[in-house]
């Protein structure tokens, strides 16, 4: 099958569900992206600085713009939604093979009930998307960034320590970093220098004179944002021994989908955190349903606690899609559920629910290449 025949298939999944053709606006406001994606897209962005000297972007995906029309349209009145689509979105390749412009076919639902049966439904509709064009998932690896956050909730810890925590989720190694610094106060030029004026001008100097090149994707106003929180968490009292084995344990949670929720109920109980139960419960059900509408799901798919940060406004259920022949960092399919997006890109005038999912048809042409 050629592409344009995979991006056919794959969008008659998507179309048979219901829902709004789009194709949205191609450039945005680089602070969106900037603000929305983890370390391992923001190196990738394709910025640039218009006529009028503001800094845009190319959409680097389509969840973004999308969710932006939606949200100028939900400031009219709430009301339900599903869009699809078949498009292109630009991103620095992630690996050599990989284009820097690309097809993704998809859909989006906005304003519906947010609960596990929709998002069992979601995972399915990607699932069939997927099997229609021919390409049998190898493996899917899932996630939910709602486990993290209640059993920091659980822990009790000082405010201040339990935002830095869950700041530090949102980053690849930012839990890892924290742990590891719980007990390490930052050195006397670093607090001299979050204390100047123009911090940045400081800390840059401090950098320098340590000879640690400014690079990636952070800027110093970030680095030093963070420097300040975790100098107020170890103000605070820093981490306890348990809850720091707490997270440990947590964070090394990587088992099959249908075993995780013993496995994390098992950690509720052995760390005395009632108070992520909740939580827990309703992964449960997710998985459960996950289970009864996709049977093949118990054999392919797994649960990772630290999985899901490649754009950082996905706040739950998150999967992967994998294919014999790609890179784990290849994924052919992708989803998950952002309930925070519109009511952050409205600056919290308007709120609805969202989840959404994702095929790539050009690694779908791959993997059926090297299986021919």
């Amino acid at each position: 099958m050629t592409h344009d025949a995979l991006v056919a298939v794959a969008r008659a999944v998507f179309e048979a569900a219901g829902g709004t053709s789009i194709d949205p606006d191609y450039v945005l406001p680089a602070d969106i992206p900037l603000e929305l994606s983890g370390e391992a897209v923001r190196t990738r962005l394709c910025v640039f600085t218009d006529n009028r000297g503001a800094e845009m972007a190319m959409r680097p995906d389509l969840t973004l713009p999308v969710a932006q029309r939606e949200a100028a349209r939900l400031e009219a009145g709430p009301s339900a939604k599903t869009y699809t689509y078949a498009a292109r979105v630009f991103r620095l390749p992630a690996a050599q093979d990989d284009p820097f412009e690309f097809t993704q076919v998809g859909l989006e639902r906005f304003g519906y009930a947010a609960d596990p049966l929709a998002d069992a439904e979601l995972f399915a509709l990607v699932h069939r998307a997927v099997e229609a064009c021919g390409v049998p998932p190898k493996s899917i690896v899932t996630g939910d960034l709602a486990i993290f956050p209640a059993f920091i909730d659980a822990l009790d810890l000082p405010g201040v320590t339990t935002n830095l925590l869950k700041r530090a989720f949102r980053q690849e190694g930012g839990v890892r970093a924290v742990l590891d610094a719980a007990l390490r106060p930052l050195d006397a030029d670093i607090l001299a220098a979050l204390d100047q004026p123009d911090t940045d001008a400081a800390l840059g100097a401090v950098l320098a004179s340590r000879g640690i090149p400014q690079v990636g994707a952070r800027n110093l106003g970030e680095i030093a944002e963070g420097l300040r929180a975790r100098h107020a968490g170890i103000a605070a009292g820093g981490l306890p021994d348990a809850a720091r084995d707490a997270l440990l344990a947590l964070r090394e949670v990587d088992c099959p989908l249908a075993d995780a929720p013993a496995t994390l109920l098992a950690l509720v109980t052995a760390h005395g955190l009632t108070g992520a139960a909740a939580a827990i419960g309703a992964f449960a059900a997710r998985v459960e349903k996950i289970l009864a509408l996709v049977p093949g799901a118990r054999r392919t798919a797994g649960f990772r606690a630290g999985f899901g940060r490649r754009f950082t406004y996905y706040d739950g259920f998150v999967f992967e899609v994998l294919a014999d022949g790609l890179a784990p960092t290849q994924p052919v399919a992708a989803g998950g559920r952002y309930d925070g997006l519109i009511s952050g890109l409205s600056s919290g005038r308007v709120c609805a629910t969202g989840i959404g999912g994702v095929v790539r048809p050009d690694r779908m042409v791959r993997v059926r290449r090297m299986g021919a």
